[in-house]
């Protein structure tokens, strides 16, 4: 729920509000973040999945009835909604985008692909 929170704010306003969440967020958050990754790895990475263990389908995407090209273009935004807080490792980086990677080509259809292709070459480019 904490990485559907990371994507729910990232759209706030420039107000007031949307200024003291996105200091919360390096302030605390991340921290604890960091500190989940390391003492459960694995559960850091499971959640993050295109397809995750049920106890992970928390929030978002997951509460409503949605296509699965839709789950992996929320997943994915929700995971590039982190990046710029330094929560994806490296390591849990190459765990994760192997799966993403695998889940576009299987389960989205040829002529819904130019809707990743965006996202597609901006991960392209940091890997």
């Amino acid at each position: 729920m904490v990485f559907q929170w990371f994507h729910s704010t990232a759209y706030m306003m420039d107000d007031e509000v949307g200024s003291l969440v996105e200091k919360l967020k390096p302030q605390f958050v991340t921290k604890w973040l960091k500190t989940v990754c390391d003492v459960r790895f694995d559960v850091m990475v499971m959640c993050l999945l295109p397809k995750p263990m049920e106890f992970a389908r928390v929030g978002g995407y997951w509460d409503k009835s949605c296509s699965t090209v839709t789950q992996l273009k929320e997943g994915l935004n929700r995971i590039l909604c982190l990046i710029p807080y330094n929560v994806i490792s490296q390591s849990v980086w190459e765990c994760i985008m192997p799966e993403w990677l695998e889940a576009i080509r299987t389960e989205v259809p040829d002529n819904q692909l130019k809707e990743f292709r965006e996202v597609l070459r901006w991960v392209s480019s940091l890997m």
